[in-house]
């Protein structure tokens, strides 16, 4: 009776605790609420304001209205949506009570059929059909006295970049006015019309890159001519993209700007994909250099950069895929990581990852007056290799041929006072006078030679170009619009801010992550690679000797004049016996290559999924055992 009564109690007690504890639940729900609290506990505090927008909305003097239309009453919308359209919701409030005084944050639901519907599309902003005749609208237009901006949607997938977006839209609706950016480029960077033929073949202007997009949204973009012979002053930035075949006049003007005080921004390559004249050439059977350069100006400020060599990186080789060799790391294409990124500057520290497309590498000389501060750096496992050898080389001998000599810079800043690499303004090229054309009866009137900078002049030096282009940098969805692929075009951008004095959105943009990828992993991969490459070097060597040899001995069979004798003939059915065994042993290697990298994958992945699992159900089994234990005391 009395263990009855006790048993009684126990439960009693059990059944008080657990109404207890959903009470508190409840209550806690209710309050929480009421108020308006919260925690970010991600790793980079994504969904707390940064230095960088809490500064850009304490600038804020003039009273700006923020309208979020969000349909977060559709019956149909998907709950992922409605869980991110509560974040971006958060996310503005947060703005809000950073300066209520000037920002305003005003929430719609348009519904269908409503007036909140009909304004959010005079405002811009894209609806995203849902079920049974419902859309879906996430996003927002802020309002200064009769200026208008808009973000048309809040994409989840670009999350990271949430507080960005709406930083940079608070910070264009507050700018007087934009500095100017002059772009000087032999890359169709700007966009390009048709030709004639092209034209008729029913093909489209192509537009701007889509870095030059996004800075167009926080400056005013001008094209320079490559044949320019001066710079306006009106110029903050001049960004030289792949400047090839430049006349000296056009070298000088360039130094000039820089001497005179212009933020100066240089991108090279020894061999851009980009280049479609040289690509166009190559196609037409024709030699076509796609390299580019400003060979006075580097010599002159002690820069040592080949504008034929290619920079190869074993350690961050990127994986691509070919017909004949499968997946493989090609090392003239490099996948950039934390290791490579300069960590004392704000513009680079935090990025991640960056795709860098065939660069060149270049180094300062002792004696150069200038200094450098490297930004993007190669490990210590690259070297270079002459670029016409792309021509006629596979990828895999490419990477056979690209020796470990050393770490080169990818990406630096050159800062120091310098003289001009001209004694005088050189005399423009010469055109060629076309009939019935007229000649310039009044000279140019140009500004004065400048010797010698006054102040210590800065040049950002790159040596790729391809990896702002759209394909290496992005990728675009035509609802969504574009979506990141690395950090490639948020380096560019953070560095023409750092350049134009403006970090506040530099301390924004780097904070998230794209991805985090297995490095050990990677090591693994890397490791299993170096254990087999010795061994498919001989194979690989064996089979050619045999195959030259056997080719030789079928040379003789196809002619008339000579007879094979019964010896050859023997020595082509060895040869061939002892092709066939070696194509079989490299396959075996490769196969085992493959299996060693897949297994070490699989383990890592199940390692990753089953790690906190495995831990949560070893301290549940321990919880158990210690109260079964405490229970059978007791007893």
């Amino acid at each position: 009776m009395a263990n009855k009564i006790k048993s009684n109690i126990q439960f009693g007690s059990s059944f008080v605790n657990i109404s207890l504890v959903f009470i508190i639940v409840i209550a806690i729900n209710v309050i929480a609420n009421s108020l308006y609290f919260r925690l970010d506990i991600t790793e980079n505090s994504l969904y707390t304001l940064s230095e960088g927008s809490k500064k850009i909305v304490n600038n804020i003097n003039t009273p700006i209205t923020l309208k979020y239309y969000f349909t977060k009453g559709a019956e149909t919308l998907p709950l992922n949506y409605k869980v991110y359209g509560n974040k971006v919701l958060e996310l503005l409030q947060e703005y809000e009570n950073q300066n209520p005084g000037n920002i305003t944050l005003e929430i719609y639901d348009p519904k269908p059929d409503s007036d909140e519907e009909e304004w959010a599309q005079k405002y811009g902003l894209n609806g995203v059909p849902l079920s049974y005749g419902e859309t879906l609208f996430m996003g927002m237009v802020a309002v200064k006295e009769d200026v208008e901006l808009n973000i048309p949607i809040f994409d989840p997938k670009r999350e990271q970049f949430m507080e960005y977006d709406i930083s940079e839209l608070l910070l264009n609706i507050n700018k007087e006015q934009n500095k100017v950016i002059g772009i000087l480029s032999g890359l169709p960077v700007m966009g390009q019309s048709p030709n004639q033929m092209q034209a008729m073949q029913g093909q489209q202007a192509t537009p701007k890159w889509i870095f030059l997009q996004e800075l167009e949204k926080s400056y005013k973009l001008q094209n320079i001519e490559t044949s320019a012979q001066e710079i306006s002053h009106d110029i903050d930035i001049l960004l030289v993209i792949h400047p090839k075949n430049l006349s000296e006049a056009t070298e000088y003007a360039i130094e000039q700007f820089a001497l005179k005080g212009g933020q100066l921004v240089v991108l090279v390559d020894p061999n851009s994909q980009m280049d479609q004249q040289a690509a166009m050439m190559a196609r037409m059977g024709q030699m076509a250099s796609a390299s580019s350069d400003l060979p006075k100006l580097f010599k002159h400020w002690g820069v040592e950069y080949q504008s034929t060599k290619i920079m190869g990186d074993h350690a961050h080789a990127t994986e691509v895929s070919s017909r004949d060799a499968g997946v493989f790391p090609f090392v003239l294409w490099q996948s950039l990581n934390k290791s490579s990124f300069n960590q004392d500057l704000i513009a680079t520290k935090d990025l991640e990852k960056m795709l860098i497309v065939e660069p060149g590498g270049f180094t300062l000389k002792e004696d150069s007056k200038l200094k450098l501060n490297s930004l993007l750096k190669s490990s210590t496992q690259s070297g270079l290799v002459d670029s016409f050898i792309l021509r006629y080389t596979n990828p895999l001998e490419v990477n056979k041929q690209v020796k470990r000599e050393g770490a080169y810079n990818i990406a630096g800043i050159l800062t120091g006072k310098i003289s001009s690499a001209f004694s005088k303004r050189p005399d423009p090229p010469k055109k060629e006078e076309k009939q019935g054309e007229e000649k310039e009866e009044t000279p140019k009137v140009f500004q004065p030679h400048v010797s010698e900078s006054k102040d210590n002049v800065k040049v950002l030096l790159i040596t790729d170009t391809d990896f702002i282009a759209d394909r290496n940098s992005v990728r675009q969805n035509s609802l969504f619009g574009v979506i990141p692929m690395n950090d490639n075009l948020n380096f560019m951008i953070n560095m023409v801010e750092f350049l134009s004095g403006s970090e506040e959105l530099t301390q924004i943009r780097s904070r998230g992550q794209f991805s985090r990828p297995f490095s050990r992993f990677i090591e693994l991969q890397q490791m299993a690679q170096a254990k087999y490459q010795t061994e498919e070097q001989k194979l690989s060597q064996k089979l050619q000797s045999v195959q030259e040899k056997l080719s030789a001995l079928n040379v003789q069979k196809g002619t008339n004049k000579i007879v094979l004798t019964k010896d050859q003939i023997d020595k082509i059915k060895q040869f061939r016996l002892a092709e066939k065994d070696a194509q079989r042993k490299l396959r075996e290697i490769r196969k085992l290559l493959r299996q060693d990298i897949e297994s070490e994958k699989t383990f890592l992945i199940l390692l990753n999924l089953l790690f906190v699992p495995i831990l949560l159900a070893v301290f549940g089994i321990f919880l158990y055992l210690k109260r079964f234990n405490r229970s059978a005391l007791h007893q």
